[in-house]
This record gives C-alpha cells, structure tokens and sequence, in this order.
C-alpha cells in the first residue's frame, strides 16, 4: 500500500536521462563525488577534522538522497532486476545496475566504506545510538541485559501496532518484505541480549538476508527496505514498519540493523575480503579494550579486527595506535624488497 506525497523530493524526474530511458545520471555522479570526498578525509585527515569530515558528508548525502534527488538507493534491488534486462533493454539494464557498480568498486578498494561515509541509515543510527552507549555504562551485566530487555521489549510493542495498523489486505508478505525484515531484526536482538557472545555468530545471518533478498529480486518481487521510506519518492507502509523496527532497534544494541540483516551491508561485506586499505594496530595489543569501546558496530575486540563489520568510521584511529594499512603498497614494497636481497 502506497501513498503519494506531492513535492516529497525537490527533484521527482531525471535531471540527465540517458537515451531516453529512465536511467538518469545525477544520483550515480553525486554518489561518485561523495565517495570520493570520504576517501579524502578518511586518508588525509586526522582526529576531530576527520569526524566533522565524515558528519558533513553524511548530512550532504542525506540531504542529497532523501531531499533531494528521486532515485532510491537500493542497489541489490537494481542489480537482480539489470540481470533480467541484460539482453532485452541493455540500457535500463545499465541504469539499474550503475549504483551498485560505484558502490561495489569503491567496496573492493575500502570495504564497508560507504556504510560509515555515506549512508543516511547508518547516520541516524549512530545518533541514537548514544542510549545504547548509556545502557553499556550501567555497572552490573545483569542490569545492563534486562534494562536492554524493557526498552526492546517497549520497541516491539510499538512495531507490531503500527504494522497491525497498516497491514495490508492482500499479498501479505509480498507487500510486508520491509516489515518482516524489521521484526527479525527484533527477534534477533532477543538472543543477542541473551548472551554477549552470540553477537558475533547473528552476524552472519546478514549474508543469508543478501541471499534472500536477492532471491527475491530475481523472482521479480519487488523488494523494499527499512530506507526505502526516505529514499523513495512516496510512502510505503511496510518501510515504514521495517523504519521503526530499525531506529527501535539501534536503541537496544548500537548499529543492530547494520550488524545482523542489511543486505547491503553483507554485498559490501564480500567486496572487503578484497580490500587494499583496512585498518590496522601494528603494535601489541594490550587488552586495556578502549578501541572496542568507541567501535559503534562491535568489530573490535581484544587483539582481532572483523573487517567484515567494519564501517571505516575512524572512531578507533585515535586509540591504541590503530592506524590505515595499505596492502597493496605493502606488498609492492616486500616484493622490491626480495628482488634487493636477491640483486
């Protein structure tokens, strides 16, 4: 169920169409240069300059692709649907797939990149995400884990009747994809509550949800997500259910949504394994966990990196000594070095 909302963005219609068809440039060249004005302040900056570098380009791409421009943002989508063009209508088929090769490239290079530079999601749940970091401070395990239990169990209440309020009549779960994204969301947080070190096994149930929504896609369902009420140019009621479970759900666990279930995050996960530039801690660690402490979505713990869950946000460079490391020049450099030794 659908609702229209006249003048939702300031630009409804394509600004450069491309052979006529409904492929329109600005998106992807906006994309591009927000990438690589991250890239910049990510590499060349330091300290608090590069936070305010990293807020000023998310508020942009917010204003950008929520305000702004019409074309949503769902690039798995886009790819499944290119896939089933390729051959019939080469350039829709471009102009669906176009998003998610900017993406995906800058992903091999920077990994999760674009999750901590750019993605409005990841901006709203980092901001309320200062209540998840309240609840770590409560001194006793105990009544951190059941003051985690009332505020997920209130966000569940509130998921549920507002998705019995909008439920759709017809095709339940065709038109509830967001929906019951958002409320697995929900159910996962109920074990990871449980105990802590389950935290890192749900994190691979992100690749299943890539799996599945691509499943989806290429059957020709029409898939939406929880961003796809910001991103879209009208109101979809199952988005707005997965919305609420999303934000209800970073209040319990900081980043939950981008932790356990977004399929972009899984696509951009893969493209990390193959990514040159990674943060790193060339010295010893000594446990003393203040990395850890500042990492919004848990990709640190005492003497490991999960670079699939890391969003390149900086917060870390600033302890222990972390710093980017470059595999790619430090391959070159150990390759010249053989070829001196042998010389």
């Amino acid at each position: 169920m659908n609702i229209d909302i006249p003048l939702f963005k300031l630009v409804d219609r394509p600004l450069l169409p491309v052979a006529g068809s409904w492929v329109d440039a600005a998106p992807v060249v906006a994309m591009f240069f927000l990438l690589l004005a991250s890239a910049y302040g990510a590499l060349r900056l330091r300290g608090r300059a590069r936070q305010i570098a990293r807020r000023t380009v998310q508020l942009i791409a917010a204003f950008v692709f929520i305000i702004f421009l019409h074309r949503c943002l769902c690039m798995l989508r886009g790819w499944a649907f290119a896939m089933n063009l390729v051959g019939r209508n080469n350039i829709l088929a471009f102009g669906h797939v176009c998003m998610f090769i900017v993406i995906f490239s800058i992903g091999t290079s920077f990994g999760r990149f674009f999750c901590g530079w750019v993605c409005p999601i990841h901006l709203f749940q980092e901001a309320i995400g200062k209540v998840t970091a309240r609840r770590r401070t409560l001194s006793h395990p105990t009544t951190r884990k059941w003051a985690g239990y009332f505020m997920l169990t209130g966000v569940c209440v509130l998921v549920f009747w507002f998705a019995y309020q909008v439920r759709p009549g017809v095709r339940f779960f065709a038109e509830n994809v967001a929906a019951v994204w958002g409320m697995a969301l929900l159910l996962i947080l109920f074990f990871v509550l449980a105990k802590d070190r389950w935290d890192a096994s749900f994190k691979r149930v992100k690749y299943y949800s890539m799996g599945a929504w691509l499943a989806l896609s290429m059957a020709g369902v029409f898939v939406t997500s929880s961003w796809c009420v910001l991103f879209g140019d009208e109101v979809d009621y199952s988005s707005m259910v997965g919305l609420i479970a999303v934000l209800g759900a970073g209040l319990v666990i900081s980043m939950a949504w981008c932790r356990y279930l977004c399929p972009a995050g899984a696509t951009l996960a893969v493209a990390s394994k193959l990514a040159q530039y990674r943060v790193s801690d060339p010295k010893a660690c000594t446990r003393c966990g203040k990395c850890a402490s500042v990492c919004p979505m848990g990709a640190l713990e005492p003497g490991r990196i999960d670079r699939s869950s890391c969003t390149y946000c900086g917060l870390c460079l600033e302890h222990c000594g972390a710093q980017w490391e470059n595999k790619l020049s430090e391959s070159h450099a150990a390759g010249s070095g053989k070829e001196e030794r042998h010389a």
